[in-house]
């Protein structure tokens, strides 16, 4: 399996640029420098995208992708330092710092991110930074913190909300659970299904179309996860009051067609 995985390795850098990645020789003066982010974000995207072939193949599963990704992401960081990170660029440092599955210093790259964001006053980007940065707090086994930074992208304008609910239910309650918190997880899913109600899209857009085909799923999928928090709590009160809110949802006006921009 190490074998296959080493093999995958090879084929992702040649994917990336038909060559393994220059990783700078500090006792070369001429490599005397890390990449820039902005080159190893290309390459980090041009692998994905060739490793993601063979994952949908099945000839890998995710946590074999995940893995590869990660040593290729370790080995295009090499000579990374938090204090040389390329001004307002943090967030790509703490895309990349995930990938490589470095979460201290990812989550340093990403509180910097956040901080950036909220001086440039980029919603977009405060919101996605958070979302991560919650993400990497779950990594480190850090449940309580994930839940107050992610509560954080709750006063998000509705047109600035369309990731909170995802990010809170694939990137972040996954990785949080475990930890005694399953409760707050579930309250944080609850509330973050109804800042999703009130997200704002342009629907004759193709993201805001795929936006809104997807959401009754997501929904559902977030609804079952309450319920699976709540019974793993022992909450049978929980529980029931989980399964009426849901089957009232689901018998309520869809949200197929809300306001739009």
């Amino acid at each position: 399996m190490m074998r296959r995985l080493l093999s995958l390795l090879i084929v992702v850098s040649c994917v990336a640029g038909c060559h393994t990645p220059t990783i700078p020789n500090p006792n070369d003066p001429a490599q005397s420098g890390p990449l820039s982010i902005d080159n190893i974000t290309d390459q980090l995207d041009s692998a994905s995208d060739g490793l993601a072939l063979h994952r949908d193949k099945r000839e890998i599963n995710e946590l074999q992708y995940e893995m590869v990704m990660a040593q290729y992401a370790r080995q295009l960081l090499v000579g990374f330092s938090l204090q040389k990170m390329e001004g307002g660029k943090a967030f790509k440092y703490g895309k990349a710092l995930i990938t490589a599955q470095m979460w201290p210093e990812a989550k340093q790259a990403l509180q910097v991110a956040v901080d950036e964001a909220k001086l440039a006053h980029n919603e977009d980007r405060r919101i996605n930074d958070s979302l991560r940065l919650a993400r990497v707090m779950a990594e480190m086994g850090d449940a309580k913190a994930a839940i107050e930074t992610a509560r954080t992208t709750f006063d998000a304008k509705p047109r600035d909300s369309a990731p909170v609910l995802l990010g809170v239910l694939y990137d972040i309650t996954p990785r949080a659970r475990l930890h005694g918190l399953d409760v707050e997880l579930g309250k944080l899913l609850e509330d973050a299904i109804e800042v999703n109600s009130k997200v704002l899209v342009d629907p004759t857009s193709k993201e805001g179309a795929l936006f809104l085909n997807a959401r009754p799923r997501h929904v559902r999928i977030a609804w079952d996860t309450i319920i699976s928090l709540y019974t793993d709590a022992n909450r049978s009160d929980l529980v029931a009051k989980a399964k009426l809110k849901a089957q009232e949802m689901a018998d309520g006006p869809r949200f197929d067609h809300p306001t739009s921009l």
